[in-house]
């Protein structure tokens, strides 16, 4: 049985047995693999480092979509980074108040491959009529006047900060997150396993004191991105999303989200920190 070994870490790193190898071919951009595992179902990999599973995404999918939008109360018009698998669009369209969504991904062939092969992750969302495709650099796509205040939330579900996602963890791009957020958005972004990644953390931290009112970290934990707690920063010009208000009162809607991480305990528990992570 063949082996994949993903080497993101100098130290450490994880192999998974692969059942199947589905698709494997080199884009404009990267070497894409799909395979089938035992434990996790399909995987996609990038430039040999993972980057999503069947059986486990829910741990990240829904808590970059799930905790910002019931933390504002009437997102209607998202801007997911990356994301070309369509998870977390999927778990976006869970929520009727939502009417516009961009997805804004370099690598087409990701579109094309998730689209074909991942649908167990995105359950067809790459084709919803209220999802809009677009194939740039996000860094570019970003600066574009005519998206000015215009998102209620940003997702940015960035790959780790090597390759062309580089772009994606500079002051700059944090700065033109901020001018397309209208006034009350949220933007929450992907910020590594702090275990491994603990600068990575203290430069999205430093950027996001000097650009917003309100910032700040929640976690999560997946089995595959190893290390332990995974950071997810979150920013606002307005709202302080530690504020938790009326989330009891949303519990009936929240159990027919039909999430398998996210309900609106581990909501109100991710803003609590390791003191280890405080420290960093």
């Amino acid at each position: 049985m063949k082996k994949f070994s993903e080497n993101l870490y100098n130290k450490y790193n994880q192999t998974i047995s692969v059942e199947k190898v589905i698709i494997k071919e080199k884009s404009k951009f990267q070497d894409i693999l799909i395979f089938d595992s035992k434990y996790f179902g399909k995987i996609l990999v990038l430039d040999n480092v993972l980057q999503i599973t069947e059986f486990d995404h829910y741990f990240y999918s829904e808590m970059l979509s799930h905790l910002p939008i019931l933390s504002h109360g009437d997102v209607k018009k998202v801007l997911i980074i990356g994301g070309g698998d369509g998870a977390i669009a999927s778990e976006v369209l869970k929520h009727k108040t939502v009417k516009e969504i961009f997805i804004c991904e370099i690598d087409e062939d990701v579109i094309n491959l998730s689209h074909k092969y991942l649908k167990k992750i995105n359950h067809g969302s790459l084709k919803n009529s209220k999802v809009n495709i677009i194939i740039e650099d996000a860094s570019k796509f970003i600066k574009k006047n005519k998206f000015s205040n215009y998102f209620d939330l940003i997702i940015t579900d960035r790959p780790d900060p090597i390759g062309p996602g580089k772009n994606l963890f500079k002051l700059n791009f944090y700065k033109d997150i901020k001018n397309s957020l209208t006034y009350d958005g949220i933007a929450v972004f992907q910020n590594g396993v702090p275990f491994f990644q603990k600068e990575e953390l203290k430069d999205a931290k430093k950027y996001l004191k000097s650009i917003f009112k309100f910032y700040g970290l929640y976690l999560t934990v997946v089995p595959t991105y190893i290390g332990g707690h995974m950071a997810l920063t979150w920013a606002s010009k307005s709202k302080d999303i530690t504020n938790i208000k009326n989330l009891d009162k949303k519990q009936n809607f929240i159990k027919k989200l039909n999430t398998k991480y996210y309900t609106n305990e581990i909501h109100q528990s991710s803003f609590n920190l390791p003191q280890w992570i405080k420290d960093i």
